[in-house]
């Protein structure tokens, strides 16, 4: 493979994205950064996870072990601050701290706001709110505001949520499942009162997820804000139905429900109903940091909408499939993916029909779930873009 070439496409599609961030008023001027930090700590999930569990959840970079970027680096090196690392590694069996010190990133894959019993819950180190107080603990038990700190969650709250609900098609199973899920967030007598009403679970659902955004923004309160925090960037939910894995699971939806128009129908009305509880998530943050100069609320539900839907204005050549190969199904139908695998040679080395090498660098998407490296460089933009609003880019 022609590694020059490679690199220099790789970083015109850096430059193309730091185009659309100054074109949409972002970016800072050239006296620098308007705020000055130190250290720029992270919590969240793989998008925001620099090595966890070895490779990053996006494609790896066969000329640079440290693979390329993800958007919290990228954030970090507007600031002059580089080596960003995992405060977590994955032993194979549990997570055990980094023998790296100074490591400032407690994201870590399948990360989740309301962190499953399966994962330890609450004191699972994949609890959102867990990392913030473990990082929290690790500053000494106060933040300074020489201290950015990176937060966003809820894509994987969001995916169970609608898993839960699709499994209401299983009949008494599927809905005693589904109590339970909603269970972890709304009362008895919620969930009672709502049920039963015409749409009574997507109802529910919606409910769910003004609770998560409740959870979300008391961790970050108590574990940021509380604790002397003056420089908080959050990201809200994108619109998942946008991603490779929902697509297909939208399709599958249609072709469930006979294919043709009925079908189109039924996946459409599904999607809509996801984007409502994604909104009701949104408004929710959006309303509890309202006025907090402390906290620059980043609109990722927005610009990868727009992304998607106007992907060329972007430099992007492709927005709706993954890049890395499939490597089989999982239990739902949906393609799995392979992260060591998808390297950037060996995606040079097979581009699809009437491509040629470095064709990877301008999709949107890694696998069914996550950014391509291009893609991370769009959302550094998107992180930049609400930092220079709130006056510290």
């Amino acid at each position: 493979m022609d590694w020059k070439k490679s690199t220099t496409a790789l970083a015109a599609a850096s430059f193309a994205a730091l185009a659309v961030l100054t074109a949409c008023g972002g970016g800072g001027d050239a006296a620098g950064p308007k705020s000055s930090f130190s250290r720029v700590v992270v919590a969240g999930d793989s998008l925001a996870d620099v090595g966890t569990f070895g490779a990053k959840a996006t494609v790896q970079n066969s000329a640079d072990p440290k693979g390329f970027p993800l958007f919290p680096e990228i954030v970090a090196q507007s600031y002059g601050l580089t080596g960003q690392c995992n405060f977590y590694r994955f032993t194979g069996s549990t997570f055990a701290p980094n023998s790296t010190p100074g490591c400032t990133n407690f994201a870590i894959g399948n990360g989740y706001i309301v962190n499953p019993a399966s994962q330890g819950g609450a004191a699972g180190p994949q609890s959102i709110p867990l990392q913030l107080s473990q990082a929290a603990t690790a500053a000494g038990g106060r933040w300074s505001a020489s201290d950015l700190i990176l937060v966003d969650g809820g894509g994987n709250d969001a995916k169970d949520l609608i898993g839960a609900y699709l499994g209401l098609s299983a009949g008494a199973p599927g809905l005693a499942n589904y109590q339970a899920f909603l269970g972890q967030q709304l009362d008895s007598a919620t969930l009672a009162a709502t049920l039963p009403q015409t749409n009574g679970p997507a109802l529910a659902a919606g409910l769910y997820m003004q609770k998560v955004a409740d959870t979300y923004y008391e961790a970050i309160k108590t574990q940021a804000l509380d604790k002397g925090a003056t420089h908080v960037a959050v990201l809200n939910m994108p619109d998942v139905t946008l991603t490779p894995r929902f697509r297909a699971a939208l399709a599958g939806v249609a072709a469930a429900s006979g294919g043709g128009s009925t079908g189109a129908a039924a996946a459409a009305t599904l999607q809509g109903a996801i984007r409502q509880w994604i909104t009701a998530f949104n408004d929710r943050l959006r309303a509890r940091v309202a006025g907090d100069a402390r906290i620059a609320l980043v609109d990722f539900y927005a610009d990868l909408t727009d992304e998607v839907a106007n992907f060329t204005a972007y430099g992007l050549t492709n927005a709706t499939a993954a890049s890395c190969p499939a490597t089989g199904t999982d239990s739902s139908g949906l393609p799995t993916y392979s992260f060591p695998a998808c390297t950037s040679a060996a995606l040079d080395a097979a581009p699809p029909a009437g491509a040629s090498a470095g064709w990877w660098q301008t999709w949107a998407f890694s696998d069914g779930f996550h950014p391509s490296p291009y893609g991370h460089r769009l959302l550094a933009a998107t992180v930049s873009r609400a930092l220079a609003r709130a006056g510290w880019l």
